[in-house]
């Protein structure tokens, strides 16, 4: 059983990405230690449901009594759990997979965090690493979650200003254009409409209507048909339902309304998701040094 504990130590370890010192630390105790236990000894046992908890395996696995459970199958529980859950409670569904996961970069808990309950101010679970970078919002009125993998490049070269990303906030830095997309947004599927029955149901003029939806059809936000439905050809527009356009303008309210409160926050990073090339005159900000270190 030692020698299996030890060969599963060494296994999960290295899988997790941890160094002996790293383990070491999450677990207050000294390098050496987990080498000897690496090694053939065994831990104190106050010290086993913390180890398996930071590998995220249960103590059975640890010691070889049975085999971990395959990748693909924990796969096939989701499916299986989202499809036997009714469609309308999926969205919560997922949101609490969402915060579970989050909660697994906390090092200083071994169990999940409870997904907040009956929120009364505007709330956001953040997480913050040199690998990934996310934001959910968590109240009742309106849930979402963003997740972005940070490439070892950065952001930057996907980010970057572009004449149609500046074309596009351009476009949306008017509050006729945000309504409008409302308008759109609310319609059904598959519906085209013409110019002069966009402008009676938003009550703005036809004019200014039409050089909007022109913007976003050149952003291919929109897409304009000539039809035959009269002696004179109409153009009519149809609205795609644009989903990256709808998180834009979601998170952008979360932007613009200056996020204050958060149930949960994990900051893990030393540096940004941009990889802007400073000049090289620039230096590193030194540390700033702790009260008891500072000169009287």
């Amino acid at each position: 059983m030692e020698l299996q504990f030890s060969k599963n130590l060494v296994k999960y370890r290295k899988i997790c990405g941890l160094t002996q010192g790293q383990l070491a630390a999450k677990l207050n105790v000294t390098p050496q230690a987990v080498s000897k236990w690496e090694n053939g000894s065994l831990p104190d046992s106050e010290l086993l449901p913390k180890i398996s908890g930071i590998l995220g395996i249960s103590l059975d696995v640890l010691f070889g009594i049975k085999q971990e459970q395959a990748e693909q199958e924990l796969d096939q529980l989701i499916i299986q759990k989202i499809r036997q859950t009714p469609l309308k409670e999926r969205a919560d569904l997922i949101m609490q997979l969402y915060y579970t996961a989050i909660s697994a970069y906390n090092d200083y808990t071994l169990s999940a965090a409870k997904y907040p309950e009956n929120l009364e101010l505007e709330t956001y679970a953040e997480l913050r690493t040199d690998y990934e970078c996310s934001i959910a919002r968590l109240n009742d009125d309106l849930k979402y979650c963003c997740f972005l993998k940070i490439p070892e490049n950065g952001v930057d070269s996907y980010t970057k200003a572009s004449d149609n990303m500046i074309y596009l906030f351009q476009t949306l830095a008017n509050k006729d254009a945000i309504e409008i997309i409302h308008y759109l947004g609310s319609c059904y599927r598959n519906r085209m409409q013409s110019l002069e029955f966009i402008s009676r149901q938003v009550n703005i003029p036809v004019n200014r209507v039409k050089k909007i939806m022109d913007n976003l059809d050149r952003l291919g936000i929109v897409w304009r048909v000539s039809a035959d439905i009269s002696d004179t050809p109409t153009i009519i527009y149809g609205y795609g339902h644009n989903t990256p356009l709808t998180c834009l303008l979601v998170i952008a309210k979360s932007i613009s309304g200056y996020i204050r409160f958060h149930d949960l926050s994990i900051d893990q990073y030393s540096r940004g998701p941009f990889r802007y090339t400073a000049p090289k005159e620039l230096t590193p900000v030194p540390e700033v040094s702790l009260w008891h270190e500072a000169e009287d």
